[in-house]
């Protein structure tokens, strides 16, 4: 007889992984014609409902799965490396994938509008997928594999989305190079004849200087960025998580602190994210949530201090689900009722990214300032430049969530006919519950992330610590309740301070350096895309075969 536990940490991975794709499928089989109504797009779009929520389901199942490891395949990353794709469970991971699938149940849920008007795509369902092998990696082969398919996916959403071409290639190139740094640390470790298995690896401290670079690289620290919100745009954080989950499993691996520079370009990057969109936003509130985001993913590398994965983990859910409350829309042809609870998940978001106890962000933040003053002297300039930066953020987002309806995210009409009040009812409640999950429990149960309990995190939160806390929401309060008295002043010199801050001359060497790498690449698709596409195609197939088979060519 077959035991219904020992089939599931089978099973759940497979849900995890295929359940969006499949939604997406079937989606795209019964899709209906553009001029359609909103009875015929709900439910065209419920299997993509259906995936993302078999998705989340799973993710969540995963966290309860104490043990459990499967092998993907072994097809060709055998041949080359002798490893197969295999996954294991870590809870860290497994809820920043929730996280992740929480946000990918919103994103379904949301009604098709002008500025978002694809509702059925496969890039979204993939990096599920990518992002899973990352998370529960189990060697570092598999880790190595899905870093490089998320970025590969992130890229192509990019440019199909006809974004910012420059910003594309920019951030494709300095993930690659993160990938490659990564995979010069795996082959030094392997061939020192260590196991590559991520449960036996222990990395060599001179490592933590390469992975501190290779992580700030994919989370776009200054002056390593392609914009000042870089992951403004929640449809295109993946390679940020990606770094993230990195960062999460290394205390794991042997490598408990990361050198100190690594530390003040997280803190500086959030403090000049805030410090650009304050003075380019001037008085346009909706122009601030992007930076909050890429703020809040920045401070969430900073927790790395900590070198607890529970609270690196716990960081990256605050970032990822409270930035995604902040951002949002408003439709105008939703109900009152509607209007204010997604104005009351605002508020929740905010709250957890300042750190409200009983919140994921406490969890993420307790103990840092704590870490750093005990450390050294030279651990209070971090501490104090973390109080800068939680009180910049307490000034935007009390801008944020204060501000006045038309300062606010500015409405969009969805593109299908009204809903009925009940409709948008049942879909707020939903999406409001599924996003305050994660941020309620892992905040009252910490154990979960395996961040220890909430007593544990009250207790590493010292009193310097709560100073400090206590400090920087006060006076970001303050900023925003003399806002009219300071603002003036700032206006007159804030063409000049954008311009010192953006460090625009790195990123025209950064796109100088995209330009010269795409001739060579330009010329060879040319060659490829030819009459002989057909017979280099052929070759490039014998070739691999010869080189894969025992023995060699």
């Amino acid at each position: 007889m077959i035991h219904f536990g020992v089939v599931l940490p089978f099973v759940l991975p497979i849900a995890l992984t295929a359940s969006p794709l499949l939604g997406i499928l079937l989606a795209a089989a019964f899709a209906q014609p553009p001029c359609q109504t909103a009875r015929l797009a709900l439910p065209t779009r419920l299997p993509v409902i259906a995936g993302a929520g078999a998705a989340l389901i799973a993710a969540w199942m995963l966290l309860g799965q104490a043990d459990w490891e499967t092998v993907v395949g072994n097809w060709s990353p055998v041949s080359f490396t002798g490893l197969p794709l295999a996954m294991a469970g870590f809870a860290p991971s497994a809820g920043i994938i929730i996280a992740w699938t929480t946000l990918y149940f919103l994103h379904s849920l949301q009604p098709p509008n002008a500025a978002h008007s694809e509702s059925h795509r496969a890039a979204p369902a993939l990096l599920v997928a990518s992002l899973a092998l990352v998370a529960f990696a189990n060697n570092l082969v598999t880790l190595l594999v899905g870093l490089g398919l998320t970025d590969l996916l992130t890229a192509y959403w990019a440019l199909r989305r006809q974004d910012n071409e420059r910003n594309a290639l920019i951030g494709l190139m300095l993930s690659g190079l993160s990938v490659a740094l990564l995979t010069l640390v795996a082959a030094v470790h392997i061939s020192a004849g260590n196991s590559p298995h991520l449960p036996l690896v222990r990395l060599d401290a001179s490592a933590a200087t390469t992975l501190a670079l290779a992580i700030a690289l994919r989370l776009n620290f200054a002056p390593f960025r392609t914009s000042s919100d870089v992951w403004g745009d929640l449809r295109t954080t993946a390679g940020a998580v990606g770094g993230l989950l990195v960062l999460t499993r290394l205390p794991t691996l042997g490598i408990a602190r990361l050198p100190e520079w690594f530390y003040g370009l997280a803190l500086a990057s959030a403090l000049l994210t805030l410090l650009i969109a304050l003075l380019r936003a001037e008085d346009r509130a909706n122009a601030l949530a992007p930076a909050v985001a890429t703020a809040s993913a920045y401070l969430a590398g900073a927790s790395a201090i900590l070198a607890t994965p529970g609270a690196t983990a716990a960081a990256t859910i605050a970032w990822l689900v409270g930035a995604a409350l902040l951002g949002q829309p408003q439709f105008t042809d939703a109900p009152l009722s509607a209007r204010r609870a997604r104005y009351a998940l605002r508020i929740a978001g905010a709250l957890c990214l300042v750190g409200l106890p009983l919140t994921v962000g406490f969890v993420g933040q307790a103990g840092a300032v704590a870490t750093w003053t005990e450390h050294s002297a030279g651990g209070w300039p971090f501490a104090l430049a973390w109080s800068v930066v939680l009180a910049a953020m307490t000034y935007v987002l009390l801008k944020l969530v204060l501000s006045s309806a038309d300062e606010q995210a500015q409405p969009v009409r969805s593109i299908a006919h009204p809903l009925r009040p009940s409709m948008w009812i049942a879909r707020e409640a939903i999406g409001g519950l599924t996003a305050l999950a994660p941020i309620l429990i892992f905040g009252i149960a910490p154990a979960l992330l395996t961040a220890g309990s909430l007593a544990d995190a009250l207790a590493r939160n010292s009193a310097a610590g709560w100073a400090s806390w206590s400090i920087a929401i006060i006076a970001g309060a303050l900023l925003w309740r003399l806002e009219p008295r300071w603002r003036p002043a700032v206006r007159s010199i804030s063409n000049r301070a954008i311009g010192a801050l953006e460090l625009g001359w790195c990123y025209s060497l950064l796109d100088g350096a995209v330009a010269r790498l795409r001739q060579p690449f330009g010329q060879v698709f040319a060659l490829l895309e030819s009459d002989g596409m057909l017979l280099w195609a052929i070759i490039a197939v014998l070739l691999a075969v010869l080189i894969a088979r025992p023995g060699g060519p």
